[in-house]
């Protein structure tokens, strides 16, 4: 299945979000999710090249459910309506930085990598190393094409300085991110183009120093 196919049923799935519509359409999600992992496996093999900890990860350890974690909220659509995946090494739910891949129909594909969320102590340690190691992180934030690409990271910042930290440390701006992940989106036409693929690769090659650093973090931890 092509990547025009993957969004078209990823549309009709936004207008219909239902289990009663999914049922029916059983066969169709089964064959847009086996397109979407095809493409999975063929942007891991790449990123195996020159990715060391990404080998012997498989497709199937990087995709995110279609179903949404949260069924509290009565009322809300029971699907998301995009397919994600996390490429990181031991796969998507790892404390290390995922090489992310979501394709929503709408202009809403997007890609990139980093650490959304990370815990308490992960967040800790990418703190410290950034203390330790001043202007690194800022370096590849700014390198000029990465920033051309990513633009600012994602994510909230608090307000205050975090405890341990004073409000005039030099690194203050990015010790009170809560998360370090950036995110390039991608037109409807530039996915279902034949080079999105090489302009995957070329994406998470970019994104491959800011991995380093995070992943040299959070080491500790695991």
């Amino acid at each position: 299945m092509n990547n025009f196919a993957i969004l078209g049923f990823l549309r009709a799935l936004q207008q219909h979000n239902s289990k009663p519509w999914m049922d029916q359409h059983r066969e169709e999600y089964l064959e847009a999710k086996a397109g979407f992992a095809n493409l999975i496996s063929q942007l891991l093999a790449g990123l195996q090249q020159s990715d060391p900890g990404l080998h012997g990860v498989t497709a199937a350890e990087c995709l995110f459910r279609i179903n949404k974690n949260d069924f509290s909220k009565k009322g809300e659509p029971p699907y998301k309506g995009h397919f994600g995946a996390g490429m990181s090494p031991g796969g998507r739910h790892s404390p290390y930085a995922n090489y992310v891949l979501v394709l929503e129909p709408g202009g809403k594909s997007r890609a990139g990598g980093g650490i959304r969320k990370p815990g308490a102590k992960q967040l800790d340690l990418i703190r410290e190393e950034i203390d330790y190691s001043p202007g690194e992180l800022q370096g590849i934030l700014q390198e000029p094409a990465f920033y051309a690409t990513f633009g600012d990271l994602r994510g909230v910042q608090r307000k205050s300085a975090p405890k341990g930290y004073g409000k005039a440390h030099p690194e203050i701006a990015l010790l009170r991110h809560t998360g370090f992940q950036v995110l390039r989106y991608f037109s409807d036409e530039e996915v279902c183009s034949p080079d999105f693929i090489n302009k995957l690769t070329l994406l998470y090659r970019q994104v491959k120093p800011l991995h380093d650093f995070l992943n040299r973090s959070v080491t500790e931890e695991t």
